[in-house]
């Protein structure tokens, strides 16, 4: 969701720095965590209405490490359209 969180400008200055893993929200979290534990600061951008699907994800692969991901939670609240 390049498009949707902001990031499509980010993608063509930086297009081996941006991965778009589509709907496999619980699969980012996991490559942060992975990305983490090797010294990368990685940032998971995820719609709120999909972070329930890497929930499992967040507790044990990042938070139970206390790796440094950060997670930029995109329309958390009442918003535009929504």
């Amino acid at each position: 969701m390049p498009g949707g969180t902001g990031l499509l400008s980010f993608a063509k200055e930086y297009p081996n720095r941006l991965f778009d893993v589509g709907i496999a929200e619980e699969h980012a979290v996991s490559m942060a965590g992975g990305l983490a534990k090797q010294g990368a600061r990685p940032v998971v951008a995820l719609y709120s209405t999909f972070l329930q699907r890497s929930y499992d994800q967040i507790m044990q692969d990042i938070g139970l490490l206390q790796l440094p991901v950060v997670l930029a939670v995109d329309r958390a609240g009442l918003v535009g359209e929504d």
